[in-house]
This record gives structure tokens, sequence and C-alpha cells, in this order.
């Protein structure tokens, strides 16, 4: 049984997508390309590209977040969101620290392209590959460092003896309980469209952190959902409304 969930509230959740809680006052990268994502080795033989950075150069960091998911209605993301779809992860490409869609620094988020199996809601339709973006990433230090205001440099430097903190290359930062995304992996997804100012770059959040982000298994009426609360397998129509 799905228990409601307090600890976060989704007012926040949208703020994520597009604006981080840092606020950095560092100047913005030069010319950031529609997939900024971090630099890898030059031959990886793998679609995830976090799959090239050695573990014992990541720094992990969980961060709680507030806001409100009301688990006792289990068609609350479904109505709040304009897509809902089926989509197979192909690629996970990398993280990001500043994002060309907002144009300012955000939260770390994972960034990729996926294709569309089944749609559920919303205008995409079938076969589309669409680049997404989510909460939570990895990227190297110097480029979370740059996404930080001047009051969260000062405490880590208080808290590293004013030394800026370079243990390891990379960090890896998400939000509390999330799960990761898996390249290869279906998944039904909570989706809302971005586009930049200037129209040019276009993709889909993915909204609602573990809730938003369900691994499917199965087709048609035999399809099942993952409940990541409780990590067992649920009807498809228990998360989306059917015809």
């Amino acid at each position: 049984m799905n228990k409601p969930k307090v600890s976060f509230m989704i007012a926040a959740m949208w703020l994520l997508a597009g604006v981080t809680s840092c606020a950095s006052d560092a100047p913005k990268p030069a010319d950031p390309a529609p997939n900024q994502q971090v630099k890898q080795a030059e031959t990886v033989s793998s679609n995830n590209a976090y799959a090239s950075i050695p573990s014992g150069e990541i720094q992990h960091a969980v961060t709680e977040v507030e806001f409100i998911w009301d688990a006792k209605d289990p068609y609350y993301g479904y109505n709040r969101v304009p897509v809902v779809a089926r989509v197979h992860i192909d690629s996970i490409d990398g993280g990001r620290a500043f994002s060309p869609i907002s144009d300012q620094y955000v939260f770390p988020q994972t960034i990729g392209t996926m294709t569309v199996r089944d749609v559920y809601k919303g205008d995409v339709k079938p076969g589309d590959q669409l680049n997404y973006s989510r909460v939570g990433g990895t990227v190297t230090f110097d480029e979370y460092w740059s996404s930080l205001n001047q009051q969260q440099r000062d405490k880590m430097l208080h808290l590293n003896n004013g030394h800026k903190p370079a243990a390891k290359k990379y960090i890896q930062e998400k939000v509390l309980d999330d799960v990761d995304i898996e390249a290869g992996k279906e998944y039904v997804v909570f989706l809302s469209p971005q586009s930049s100012k200037d129209g040019k770059l276009h993709e889909y959040f993915m909204d609602g952190f573990q809730f938003g982000l369900r691994e499917a298994k199965g087709s048609g009426v035999e399809t099942t959902v993952l409940n990541n609360e409780t990590n067992t397998w649920e009807r498809l129509d228990s998360l989306v409304k059917l015809p």
C-alpha cells in the first residue's frame, strides 16, 4: 500500500526543472551546447556516459527537497502533467549544472535521449525520439562549484578550513529517496515540455522524482510498473488512466 509522502512539495519540483536552489552569482558558461555533459574519455562503448567515470572519483551527496505528493491519489501525477508516456531510455548523455533551456545554473541534472513507445496523455507520438532532463546528476566538481552562490561557497570553505574541497573530481547530487535512471530500460514517465527562450532547444523534463519514473515491463494489458516505494510491480492502470 502506498503511504502518503509528505517530505516533499510538488511546487518545488516544478521549480527545480529550470531554477536552482543555489542561485549562483558566477558568470554563465559561454555558448552552452544543447546537450552539455560531463567530459568523458574518448572511447566510450556504452550509451551511458556516466559509465566511463571511475566510481572512486565521484563524491556522493543527497539533498532534501520540500514538495508534496499525494500518494493516496493514484492519478495525482497523471493529472498534473501534460504528457505521460512509456519510453525507452536510449542514452544517458551526462550531467549538467547549467541549463541552456532556462539559461541559468540548476541543481545537477541528468540529460539524454529517449524513444516514445506508448502514449497515455499528451501530443507526443510512438516512435518520437526526444531529449530529456531529470533532476539529479553527476558533474565535475568545478561545474558544481560554479553553480553555488557565495553564501554556499563560504559555508563549504568554512567547513574545510578555508580551502575549496577538492577530494573528488566529480560530484553526484540527487534528491533524497529518488531513484537512478538507467539506459536501456523502459519507464512510464511524467513529462513537461520545455524550450529555450529563442525556441531553438527543446526537451522534456521528467517530473515527480521516484514517483514519476516507473520502470515498465510487459505489453498491452499485461504491462506492469514498478512501485519505487514498495519495490513491487503494479498494474499499469494503477498509475495512468486507460481508455
